[in-house]
């Protein structure tokens, strides 16, 4: 049904274009027998079909450059995401220790094959985090920046 809606609207906005473009050449010739008959300099002037191209231009470079922004300004938060990945994973654990009674062996098992937590035990420099869980608490360490455990950069939360 979309895929109709988005044709209907493709149809009408090319139609809308061309009835713009004939208007536009039409007014064009008319310029250009003023310009020819009173000696004027030739005024330059768009058709609708090289203004959207021009749009699309300036689309696609807006695009570009908020895309290249973003990814830039994403670098550096590493630790910010990681903190955010354990606020959830703390969440799931806690979730899972209500329902069986204690945390699980294994932290993989939070994940319960969703997809949208595919990276979730991953911290957010991309090394997947060391699990331990004791009588009552766990133990949730990152390696961190170095991306090695046992270094002064470690992050750990329980």
């Amino acid at each position: 049904m979309l895929e109709f809606i988005a044709e209907i609207l493709s149809l009408f906005s090319t139609i809308a274009l061309d009835i713009q473009e004939f208007f536009f050449r039409s007014k064009r010739e008319k310029r250009r027998k003023l310009e020819e008959e009173k000696g004027l300099p030739r005024k330059k002037m768009i058709s609708p079909y090289n203004r959207v191209a021009i749009l699309g231009g300036y689309a696609l470079l807006l695009w570009i450059v908020v895309s290249i922004s973003l990814r830039f300004f994403h670098f550096g938060n590493e630790k910010n995401d990681t903190e955010k990945k354990v606020v959830k994973i703390k969440q799931l654990l806690e979730k899972e220790k209500k329902f069986s009674g204690s945390y699980p062996d294994q932290l993989e098992i939070i994940k319960r094959g969703n997809p949208m937590r595919k990276d979730l035990c991953n911290d957010g420099w991309g090394t997947i985090f060391k699990y331990e869980t004791l009588e009552n608490s766990y133990i949730l360490i990152s390696a961190g920046e170095d991306k090695e455990f046992n270094t002064n950069d470690d992050l750990e939360f329980n």
